[in-house]
């Protein structure tokens, strides 16, 4: 039995085509798309709403994230942690309350503020490649 093969929007515009002709009950339709009715009554009603355009795939991040830490504090911890590398994220945590600022460890520790500001992660010399190769036998 071969594989169905068929691009994502392909198969959205095909089932929305067959969903508003009305010729298969639409539990039916879903089952034979093997998709939810949920699935298939957003798919129909963001077509309705926006044509085609309206089933396309859309992106899954967040429009905003109201947790995130501030660029400002982002920055400081970056430099810290640049200022003192062999320092480890509860030192850090402490300098850092002594200026006044609270941040949660993970903060502090996330590699992910380092890049989002656009500074790499730290490595070591000689980091792991000569272990790999055996040069400790």
């Amino acid at each position: 039995m071969a594989w169905k093969t068929m691009d994502v929007r392909e198969q959205r515009v095909r089932f929305v085509i067959e969903a508003t002709q009305g010729m298969k009950p639409f539990n039916v339709l879903c089952a034979s798309y093997e998709i939810s009715r949920p699935t298939g009554y957003l798919w129909l009603q963001r077509y309705r709403q926006r044509g085609v355009e309206g089933i396309a795939e859309h992106s899954r991040r967040p429009h905003h994230s109201p947790r995130r830490t501030a660029s400002e504090l982002e920055q400081r911890v970056v430099e810290m942690r640049e200022r003192y590398p062999d320092w480890g994220a509860r030192k850090l945590q402490v300098l850092l309350e002594r200026e006044g600022l609270r941040l949660p460890r993970n903060t502090i520790s996330s590699h992910s503020a380092a890049a989002r500001i656009g500074v790499g992660g730290r490595r070591r010399p000689g980091g792991g490649a000569a272990l790999r190769a055996g040069a400790c036998e």
